[in-house]
């Protein structure tokens, strides 16, 4: 009998702490995931080419892209990966300009521990384990 196959998942965040507590949030509530990070966007094209993700939690603001651009230009190549575009901007216009170059979901960063796993769920059709430090 073999292992299953495991989802890969990309993170595109260039906050470090960040990108680490977001880890360590999948890890616990979605232990099946294989996760890889990015901290630029010339780093996310790169990784989202050599290793196909089926979901991709997007940072809006990089150092050297947009997020926006990168979930654009990630849609165009493979329209299946599914984008969750993430930002500490609330902002309407920016989940909008995010959805409309073809991000599933938007995220406001201040509620993401709340918001994120029943979006992931929604998105891609996967569950969560039941135990996690996170539930609230």
């Amino acid at each position: 009998m073999s292992a299953p196959i495991p989802t890969i998942v990309l993170i595109v965040e260039d906050n470090k702490a960040f990108s680490k507590a977001l880890r360590e949030f999948l890890a616990l509530r979605f232990p099946q995931f294989e996760v890889h990070e990015a901290r630029t966007g010339g780093g996310a094209l790169e990784k989202f080419t050599r290793l196909q993700p089926r979901l991709v939690l997007m940072d809006i603001q990089l150092p050297d892209m947009n997020g926006v651009e990168i979930t654009r230009r990630i849609k165009a190549r493979t329209p299946e990966t599914v984008v969750i575009a993430m930002s500490m901007m609330a902002d309407t216009h920016i989940a909008e300009k995010a959805q409309s170059a073809g991000a599933a979901a938007f995220v406001d960063k201040n509620h993401l521990f709340r918001d994120l796993e029943p979006l992931i769920a929604r998105c891609i059709g996967t569950s969560a384990t039941d135990s996690s430090p996170f539930n609230e």
